[in-house]
């Protein structure tokens, strides 16, 4: 095992080495509710092997992730019955893959996602665009 895997929190949960909430479990993915929820049933869907991002996934193991992210979706409408369950994926606090699945309300603080968030930024749309499909 490597020293990140080891001392990955994530990787200790899927282990079975530290707490946590299970919602669904397969082979190769888990779900578990998340410890600083933004919202009732906020949970985390999460590969066992240890991987940090998504775009160095093989295109079945991240079929695979999202199928589960689905299954645990489904599980947050049908319990929780939100008007819609939000899905997002960042990275860097904890270096382990990890989608966060969550309901969102009408009128709750997502609502103005993105715009609320973030400092809107004046881009040459042609240009980047370019510049993305060229990489």
């Amino acid at each position: 095992m490597k020293m990140e895997e080891s001392k990955c929190i994530l990787c200790k949960i899927a282990r079975g080495e530290a707490r946590s909430w299970k919602i669904y479990e397969d082979d190769f993915s888990l779900g578990i509710l998340d410890i600083n929820p933004c919202a009732e049933g906020h949970c985390l869907v999460i590969p066992k092997k240890h991987v940090v991002r998504f775009y160095e996934m093989e295109d079945e193991e991240l079929s695979r992730l999202f199928h589960a992210v689905k299954i645990v979706a489904n599980k947050i409408k049908r319990a929780i019955n939100p008007d819609f369950v939000c899905i997002f994926i960042r990275g860097g606090r904890i270096a382990h893959l990890h989608v966060a699945v969550f309901p969102s309300m009408k009128n709750d603080s997502l609502s103005g996602f993105p715009q609320s968030s973030f400092e809107k930024v004046t881009v040459n749309l042609d240009e980047v665009a370019e510049r993305i499909r060229n990489a």
